[in-house]
């Protein structure tokens, strides 16, 4: 059986050991299919901690290096050569879970019934551009329009020729990012944050500093300090209900990020996909610094999966470039997701499912108050989830294990985490899980709350197997 050279092991052991591994499968050493050896006979013979190589192979498993088997072990995962690391959800639904791995909103009969009578509507009312349109300026004029009065409704001010429509929340992340930052040079981004954040940076050539948070969100001397040290050319930050920690900003600290912003000239991707919903929450940062800030919302998350739509405000000066990269990397939304979009906001569709969803959200968020009474966790009336940070006697992985055998998924905070986790301080600090409130119904979700309150109160020791 396959065991490193313990010689190599160097703080953070756990970090290093994953490195190991991983050149050990690159290498042929280990086999697609092979059996790693049990975490006790790996932690005897490297001398190390049964909790360092449960939480090595763990981190592995996420990566899509390993994966583990209930009752057999764990193994080389048989990779296809095209594989990625692993997103925080399940691939696939399996019938009797409780998935709350993926952030969804909840719906009901009534956005099966809007999305029906919407469809009805537009093929009563077909457009000529709807079916035959190729250019996105002419074709969503008028529906640009419609959108920035929208906004307008939500106080913010804004000018349609600076709107782009885009299929979600996603391609106007990644429009944004083109935009104020080039192949080579450097952002900054919450420590914690969405988690396709860091790949899509990967992929385009743009270095990334985690910036530390607390339970307000972004900390702007850190902020500061990261832009005293770097050429900094954009920060990414979610103020309101961000994934995956749920916290608002104060309007102090909003104002005092974008001074430090200003004075680093420094461009913000503003990721507002739930503020929307939030009733009372301060002003966004597009709305406080309109040509400093790239403003991207969405529906998705709001309203339903299935509305694959959403909008991006650019600022003044970056319109023709950030028009320029929405259009080599997706040319234009689908038109038939904004014809539906725009007609639902002109009839009161979109505010109507919007508000359904935030009174769902608090009746939920109060089941949660119920069921993990003195839980310390982090979340929002209006948040489709919690943050849950783990008791010293769970491991993140250990946990969203044993949930799993529950028939409970749910998200480790791996995905999540923008450092490269070197400093294993931090990677301590991190030991939660994502708590999705929506993909369910509320029975479900009440069930999966009372084994997620469990296992808090019960030890971290798996079972046996039988064989």
């Amino acid at each position: 059986m396959w065991f490193p050279d313990p010689d190599k092991l160097k703080r953070p052991v756990y970090k290093t050991l994953q490195g190991l591994i991983i050149d050990a499968i690159d290498a042929g050493e280990l086999r697609p299919g092979e059996r790693m050896p049990t975490h006790r006979d790996f932690a005897f013979q490297m001398k190390i901690s049964v909790q360092t190589v449960s939480r090595t192979y763990d981190a592995l498993c996420r990566l899509g290096y390993l994966v583990g088997e209930v009752g057999r072990g764990t193994f080389v995962r048989i990779r296809d050569t095209s594989s990625e690391a692993a997103m925080p959800f399940l691939p696939t639904r399996h019938e009797e879970l409780i998935d709350l791995s993926m952030l969804k909103p909840v719906t009901d009969r009534l956005h099966y019934d809007a999305m029906q009578k919407g469809l009805v509507k537009l093929s009563d009312d077909l457009t000529r551009d709807l079916v035959q349109s190729f250019r996105p300026e002419e074709a969503f004029r008028d529906h640009a329009k419609v959108a920035s009065r929208w906004l307008q409704g939500h106080r913010m001010d804004v000018d349609w020729k600076s709107l782009i429509f885009t299929n979600g929340a996603v391609p106007a992340l990644l429009s944004a990012v083109m935009s104020a930052a080039p192949a080579g040079s450097a952002i900054c981004v919450e420590e914690l944050s969405f988690h396709i954040l860091r790949p899509l940076c990967e992929y385009l050539g743009v270095r990334i500093h985690a910036t530390r948070m607390d339970r307000m969100g972004l900390l702007p001397e850190a902020f500061e300090e990261i832009c005293s040290q770097q050429s900094i050319r954009a920060l990414v930050i979610s103020p309101t209900v961000c994934n995956p920690r749920a916290h608002v900003m104060s309007l102090e600290r909003r104002q005092e990020i974008l001074e430090i912003a200003r004075r680093n000239k420094v461009h913000i991707i503003e990721n507002d996909v739930l503020g929307t919903m939030v009733k009372g929450a301060p002003p966004t940062l597009w709305q406080l610094d309109p040509d400093r800030v790239f403003y991207l919302t969405s529906f998705s998350k709001t309203i339903m999966p299935g509305l694959r739509a959403g909008i991006l405000v650019l600022p003044p000066s970056m319109r023709v470039v950030g028009k320029n990269r929405h259009l080599v990397t997706n040319w234009m939304a689908n038109p038939l997701a904004v014809d539906l979009l725009t007609l639902w906001m002109q009839d009161g569709t979109v505010d109507k499912l919007i508000n359904w969803q935030g009174n769902a959200l608090q009746k939920r968020q109060k089941l949660i108050a119920k069921l993990l009474p003195g839980v310390d966790y982090d979340s929002h009336k209006y948040a489709p989830h919690i943050w849950l940070p783990l008791p010293p006697n769970w491991q993140e992985g250990d946990f969203v294990a044993q949930a799993r055998r529950h028939q409970v998924a749910i998200a480790g905070s791996l995905p999540f985490m923008m450092s490269d986790q070197s400093n294993e301080g931090d990677a301590i600090r991190m030991n939660a899980v994502r708590i999705a409130l929506g993909p369910c119904r509320e029975e479900q979700l009440s069930t999966a709350l009372r084994v997620i309150a469990s296992l808090i109160g019960a030890g971290s020791e798996a079972p046996l197997p039988l064989f």
